[in-house]
Formats: C-alpha cells, sequence, structure tokens
C-alpha cells in the first residue's frame, strides 16, 4: 500500500469518525448549572412581594427591565437553600464583571418564582420600604 493509499484510507476513516461523533453528540453546548438554573428563572413567570416591588422603584426598574437585566446575574450556592420548606430558595448576585447596585432573593416554587425581597448594596440610595 503506497503512502497516498494509506493517507486516503486513513481520512475516509476520520472523516466517518467525525460524522459519527457528530451523530452522537450533534451541536450541544457546554451550560453550567449555574447557567441552566438561571434560565430556568428568567422563563418562569414570576411574582414580587410589596416590598421587593417598592425597592424596585427606588432603583428605577420595572419588572420587565428586571427580567431582561437577570441574565448579568448568577446564583450563590453558598448562600441558596436549594431543599429549603416549600419552595427552594436563591441567592441571586450580578457576576464579577457587571456592577449593579442589588441583589435579590427569589423563591423557586413548581411552575412559578417569587421574588421576595431586594437587597440594596449601595449606601448611597435611600429607600424607606418596610
Amino acid at each position: 500500500m503506497t503512502f497516498w493509499q494509506r493517507l486516503r484510507f486513513y481520512g475516509i476513516g476520520f472523516f466517518l469518525g467525525c460524522l459519527v461523533v457528530y451523530a452522537m453528540f450533534g451541536n450541544r453546548g457546554c451550560v453550567s448549572t449555574n447557567e441552566m438554573k438561571m434560565q430556568e428563572l428568567v422563563n418562569q413567570p414570576f411574582e414580587l412581594s410589596e416590598k421587593a416591588k417598592c425597592k424596585l422603584k427606588c432603583l428605577k426598574f420595572n419588572e420587565l427591565l428586571l427580567k431582561i437585566e437577570m441574565r448579568h446575574f448568577e446564583v450563590n450556592y453558598d448562600l441558596t437553600e436549594v431543599h429549603a420548606k416549600p419552595c427552594g430558595q436563591y441567592f441571586i448576585q450580578p457576576q464579577k464583571e457587571f456592577k449593579y447596585n442589588f441583589n435579590f432573593v427569589i423563591l423557586d416554587c413548581d411552575s412559578i418564582s417569587k421574588i421576595v425581597d431586594i437587597n440594596i448594596t449601595n449606601q448611597d440610595i435611600k429607600c424607606d420600604c418596610n
């Protein structure tokens, strides 16, 4: 067998191998559990408590803008209680490269997310919500 025949034989095998790998795995991407949880929370409908609505007004945000901006946030699993009763409690904070003046807590019930409280981290923003 000459070199060119071996190279062609190898190329055919390599091509078939690539097809098998693509058929098995497709075009899946690498998504971390943190990103999957945030996608789940963003895509679920959510409710805000009265306290959270008041603090959103102090921050000059509305519910739609909060939902859009949630893509720049991540779950802090050190402060999260996933197995809390009746709903899992997730502490959501901004990603390191984004600067926001708040973080918040979401209760993840079956089909709805409830934002219980928003913690304003900037001391200059005064909000008298109880």
